[in-house]
């Protein structure tokens, strides 16, 4: 008698689920007796009461921490003063552009009007006479930024 394709289907899903299981015991036969180990070490030290004392402590022989990874955290801060450092003398509208395109930061040139007038009053930017913003100590003879906010006192 024929088997039906359902049939052999059903046959060899059940022959692939069997070999999966197989090769997953498999695999985790090394670190089931390191992990059986490690276990009763813990239950030692718990029962012993030591459990509490030594969990905030790094163990001295624990291999270190891996460094973070990945790209670096930066604050928009950060990003617009890159920007000028590379190009100065851009607008709001422009620094908001670059931020999105080198970074995938949207960012409204609002906010960025905004920062550059916190970085005014620190002493960090000026504002060009052409209306361009550039770092303090770039361009010394520009006048301060002034985005609405006065600069006086600083």
């Amino acid at each position: 008698m024929m088997a039906t394709t359902y049939q052999y289907l059903l046959r060899r899903k059940a022959e692939l689920e069997t070999g999966m299981i197989e090769a997953q015991r498999r695999a985790q036969a090394p670190f089931e007796s390191e992990l059986r180990a490690i276990v009763l070490a813990l239950d030692a030290l718990k029962q012993a009461g030591m459990a509490e004392r030594v969990a905030g402590e790094p163990a001295p022989f624990a291999p270190p921490t891996p460094g973070k990874r990945g790209r670096r955290g930066r604050s928009t801060r950060d990003m617009i003063l890159i920007t000028l450092q590379q190009a100065p003398g851009l607008n709001e509208t422009e620094i908001a552009r670059q931020l999105d395109h080198r970074w995938s930061r949207p960012v409204k040139p609002v906010a960025v009007g905004r920062e550059l007038e916190a970085m005014a009053l620190e002493g960090l930017a000026r504002r060009s006479g052409s209306g361009g913003i550039r770092i303090e100590g770039a361009a010394e003879a520009d006048a301060p930024l002034s985005l609405g906010v006065s600069a006086k006192g600083h």
